[in-house]
């Protein structure tokens, strides 16, 4: 592969920013051989003196003081890189993909220094997508009914990037500015054009069906083409659930799995239905989960939730209506004597998501998606697949580099610090822990089972590459995590579609502790963007830098 065409102090400040922020992002205790590796691989790449491989080593074990600035300033004066300093990051995903693998840490490393160089991440995105497209250009035979469907399809794609180019250009304002003019040969053939003549055949069709062959690999049609041979301890049920809104399914570097706490009916649909908004990748997928058993505890959760009103009623709360419940010394007699009701469902669940999340740690190990990273969102039992799931990774061993980030949302699971830091480890990127000190429900139902610790979802927890978000300005309830998913998901900084005005307006009435600061409508879609004001407190997930 071609190195990039600047000068050797350049490359040197190329190399030392991604050295240096290595260091900062994966700390060398973990990671050593990944940032080994690492620098071996960029500066075999560069063309680095055999000299300036020790320094690059030492700036990678976070060792170093020094800071990324003056890096950053003699990068941004060589003459091929004005105002195109994208081309750099461009590099840095070739790199990452050469060997028909897409490490988790490669791709946060790759977030990170886009920040450093002002390059808009959405556009990172765009590439990556228009580069799976070139590299599967040839890759497998087709029927003429399958290349007109193809080339339908490729059609469409280019008026979907020339839309989201044109969209970001009003939007973020200095996009065109920072591309150097990149987005019009982008619209068109796209790779190929960017990248120049002698990359794009470094990247010819034979590297390219190997490269998409290793990293997508026994995917095959997707996560969706999964399937579990035999019952794997309780878990009867375990699958995957396409949330894209067509059939055919694009492969895309990064992948989301999303994963809901409760059904509310028997409607396959009901599992994708409220994940309608998030937008991390092109490619996602709903887990499909033990639905017969989600759909009790949903059940039992509108029961509970219906008789717990009354009892507050009846005793005549002089607080907000619950409210008083998580003050009480012991729980209303009322509402014990119907506890059994919930009691079940919800211990069979949380007995069965744990194992589920077991079961999820194996497809991932497996690399049954591929070589590619991986985002986990996850609310309520959802949430608990998702932490039992990173700790089985990281007691099997030899997950690092799957996980990219990891959004726990009212996680009925354990606050232990010592068990967060093991889960922490085999995340690459951001692990967020969303909590509402004002659920009562999590409490009282958590209340059956170990309390030695405190509950993840109703407290932040002590662990320092952990992100805690207090969601309690957005929901006052457990039952509200699945209705209001949209608002929840931009608070914490993930990406989302528009959501409807109608959606917007029923969320928005049902909360009354939330007040939008900005509310603009796209004509392009003639949805509503509305952006939350969080309290000085919380966090934003796009802003969290993990310490050294």
């Amino acid at each position: 592969m071609k190195k990039l065409d600047i000068s050797n102090s350049g490359h040197y400040a190329y190399a030392s920013i991604c050295c240096i922020t290595v260091g900062t992002l994966f700390p060398n205790v973990w990671n050593e051989d990944f940032n080994s590796q690492y620098v071996n691989n960029l500066c075999q790449h560069l063309n680095l003196n055999d000299r300036i491989k020790p320094v690059m080593i030492t700036l990678a074990t976070g060792q170093s003081t020094q800071s990324v600035n003056p890096y950053v300033t003699l990068l941004l004066e060589e003459p091929n890189l004005a105002g195109k300093t994208i081309l750099v990051i461009q590099d840095m995903v070739l790199l990452a993909v050469n060997e028909g693998e897409y490490d988790a840490r490669q791709r946060v490393l790759i977030r990170e220094v886009a920040s450093i160089l002002n390059v808009p991440f959405e556009l990172v995105e765009m590439y990556e997508y228009s580069l799976v497209k070139y590299l599967s250009q040839g890759v497998g035979s087709q029927s003429e009914k399958g290349l007109k469907e193809t080339a339908r399809r490729n059609k469409i794609s280019k008026v979907k990037r020339y839309a989201a180019i044109g969209f970001a250009t009003v939007a973020g304002g200095t996009l065109i500015g920072l591309t150097g003019g990149l987005a019009a040969p982008f619209i068109g053939i796209g790779v190929g054009t960017i990248l120049g003549g002698a990359s794009a055949v470094a990247l010819g069709s034979t590297a390219g069906a190997a490269i998409v062959g290793s990293i997508f690999g026994v995917a095959g049609a997707g996560l969706t083409g999964y399937k579990m041979n035999k019952r794997v301890g309780q878990v009867e049920e375990f699958g995957f659930q396409s949330m894209m809104p067509y059939e055919v399914i694009e492969h895309q570097l990064h992948i989301a799995i999303a994963i809901t706490g409760w059904l509310n009916d028997e409607d396959p649909e009901s599992i994708t239905k409220p994940w309608q908004s998030l937008a991390v990748s092109r490619e996602q997928y709903a887990l499909r989960y033990e639905t017969k058993y989600l759909i009790e505890l949903g059940q039992a959760l509108d029961y509970i939730l219906s008789i717990a009103v009354t009892v507050a009623t009846q005793e005549a709360l002089k607080y907000t209506v619950l409210s008083g419940l998580l003050s009480a010394v012991a729980w209303p007699a009322a509402l014990l004597s119907i506890a059994s009701v919930i009691d079940n469902p919800w211990s069979v669940c949380c007995r069965r998501s744990s194992e589920v999340g077991k079961q999820l740690a194996h497809v991932l190990l497996t690399k049954q998606h591929g070589k590619r990273p991986v985002t986990l969102v996850g609310f309520s039992l959802g949430a608990r697949v998702i932490f039992y799931c990173l700790r089985e990774m990281v007691e099997i061993g030899g997950g690092e580099g799957i996980i990219q980030d990891a959004v726990i949302l009212g996680a009925p699971v354990t606050d232990s610090k010592k068990q967060w830091e093991k889960c922490s480890t085999i995340v690459a990127g951001r692990i967020v822990n969303g909590y509402c000190k004002a659920d009562w429900l999590l409490r009282f139902l958590y209340r059956t089972l170990s309390m030695s610790t405190g509950v993840a979802g109703l407290v932040p927890v002590n662990c320092e590459r952990v992100t805690n978000i207090d969601l309690s300005t957005i929901v006052s309830g457990h039952r509200e995590y699945s209705d209001k998913l949209p608002v929840i998901l931009r608070f914490i900084g993930l990406n989302t579609r528009e959501v409807e005005v109608g959606e917007i307006a029923s969320i928005m009435k049902k909360s009354n502790s939330m007040t939008p600061s900005e509310c603009t409508c796209n004509p392009m879609h003639e949805q509503i963007n509305i952006s939350i004001r969080p309290s000085k407190s919380d966090m934003c997930l796009s802003s969290i830098k993990h310490p050294k």
